[in-house]
């Protein structure tokens, strides 16, 4: 069975914050509404909190300049 997009990226941000020593064992996909997935997380110590959102706004970066060199232009 293939992961989602939701689920890569889940394991990617707990891959990334490994590789800096922060464990984030309670990241995870929820894939109830299949069109809207979301990532929920667990409780996580402060000092990881604001790691976790830096983190998350480079990947909202990303994400739309992805879909920005997707659309096709007029």
């Amino acid at each position: 069975m293939n992961p989602t997009p939701a689920e890569r990226v889940a394991a990617i941000l707990r891959d990334d914050f490994a590789a800096h020593g922060v464990r984030l064992p309670d990241v995870r996909a929820d894939l109830s509404d299949p069109r809207q997935p979301q990532l929920e997380l667990g409780t996580i110590p402060l000092g990881t909190g604001f790691a976790l959102l830096r983190v998350l706004t480079d990947y909202q970066r990303l994400l739309k300049a992805e879909r920005r060199r997707k659309k096709p232009s007029p």
